[in-house]
């Protein structure tokens, strides 16, 4: 299908018409588009927290982004990360001590899924759960999060995300 040039030898791709060029660099721009969307939406951070030292000699680390959850558990000469897509989340739960929290994130269909994080801060927990049920809500309801900027984002998953602790909610505690 390729056509020579008589003057110089080169072959030169026949092109059929102009709209299927016009088309091609629409589809091309198309897509390009989509990915700086998901590079953007995969470089927000909602938050991120670790376990407290030195109660946990080697903390484990929470990172919470729109369409991910992040646990990195650590031990002595390993480094375990377990990245959960939301859709694969069913649940965030926490268990409160005296002075720390441990968070339990549930998955479904997940082959190993991370361990509880212990020996976080009360507020940390707390705050993440939010996070993480607030996310899970906007992925039932097919909400586009990419249009909001990062601080608009944090700000509405905590409205969304908010828990009743017995009679008050946790917002309320999450001071304390």
């Amino acid at each position: 299908m390729a056509q020579t040039d008589q003057g110089s030898g080169l072959l030169r791709p026949r092109v059929a018409s102009v709209g299927f060029l016009v088309n091609d660099v629409s589809d091309v721009a198309q897509k390009k588009s989509d990915l700086d969307l998901m590079i953007e939406k995969s470089s927000k951070v909602i938050f991120k927290t670790t376990s407290v030292y030195p109660f946990d000699f080697f903390p484990s680390v929470i990172t919470i982004c729109p369409d991910k959850v992040t646990v990195t558990q650590r031990q002595f000469f390993l480094r375990q990360e377990y990245p959960l897509l939301i859709e694969s989340i069913t649940g965030a739960r926490i268990g409160l001590g005296i002075f720390f929290a441990t968070l339990y994130v549930d998955t479904f269909g997940v082959k190993d899924p991370p361990g509880p994080i212990n020996f976080l801060r009360k507020n940390d927990a707390r705050l993440a759960r939010r996070y993480i049920l607030a996310l899970i809500e906007c992925k039932k309801s097919n909400v586009d999060l990419a249009k909001y900027s990062i601080d608009e984002l944090k700000e509405k998953l905590l409205m969304i995300g908010r828990v009743h602790e017995g009679d008050v909610p946790d917002d309320l505690r999450l001071g304390s």
